[in-house]
């Protein structure tokens, strides 16, 4: 294979990977519009992230739009909660803004990154506080002020009960092991494995695991024990030929 065919693979392969990559956070970032609804003379829409799990980030659009002459936001709250263990409502984000003005068919958009924390699952509520002036024309040509105050609620993002998940999962593999362990016990005895019978070969499992435990103990304490003794030999040795040595050395002679 030449280098141009070669270039040509890798090129291929890194376009592949590149197009997975990209599949794969847009399924990842799927937005949906959990609220639209237009309450005197301004549109109120939020887009989030459609789905997540928890100890992740999720995303939500909140965009406001005047459907009338203006509209002076005094304040704008955004709140969100999420169930922890799917039933304890917990508040786990808050915004405020506000003192802000919108001409007819004018937009603003608010952007927020919500963190969803562990054991949070369920579905998360969220909930718009608007306190604001809105300003209209008469047919002729008059100008008034209305004040408004809304307090808007609803249903947003799905976040995964991971734990329900991993649950099925070990129990699925449970009952996968139950069915060979089972299929076994019938190979070897001509019978299917009872409640009877797999109390009992846990039972024996974990005796034997005990006897494993202290023989393990024991070979611990058999191995110490013969470090000692070749040390002790070594010292021994080393201490006779020492001995040896100053016994028979020949004592020097003076004249």
């Amino acid at each position: 294979m030449n280098r141009k065919a070669v270039r040509i693979l890798l090129s291929c392969l890194i376009l592949l990977l590149t197009c997975l990559h990209n599949v794969k956070a847009q399924n990842q970032a799927i937005m949906e519009t959990f609220f639209e609804v237009i309450t005197h003379g301004i549109k109120v829409q939020v887009n989030a992230t459609s789905e997540a799990q928890p100890i992740s980030s999720i995303s939500a659009i909140l965009s406001l739009t005047s459907e009338i002459t203006k509209v002076y936001v005094k304040t704008l709250n955004f709140t969100v909660y999420g169930f922890e263990n799917g039933t304890i409502k917990v508040k786990i984000y808050s915004n405020s803004t506000g003192n802000f003005e919108l001409n007819k068919a004018e937009q603003h958009i608010f952007q927020h990154q919500i963190f969803i924390p562990e054991r949070v699952y369920g579905i998360l509520y969220a909930e718009i506080d608007l306190d604001y002036d809105a300003t209209v024309k008469d047919e002729l040509g008059g100008v008034h002020s209305y004040p408004f105050q809304d307090k808007l609620g609803f249903t947003m993002t799905r976040v995964q009960n991971t734990y329900l998940t991993t649950i099925e999962e070990q129990l699925t593999d449970l009952l996968n092991l139950l069915n060979q362990l089972n299929q076994t016990f019938q190979t070897c005895f001509g019978r299917n494995l009872t409640l009877d019978d797999l109390l009992s070969l846990n039972q024996t499992y974990w005796q034997l695991k005990h006897q494993y435990e202290d023989l393990i103990k024991v070979k611990d304490e058999l191995n110490n024990t013969r470090a000692t003794v070749a040390v002790l030999s070594v010292t021994t040795v080393v201490f006779l030929a020492t001995t040896a040595y100053l016994i028979f050395r020949k004592p020097k002679e003076y004249w």
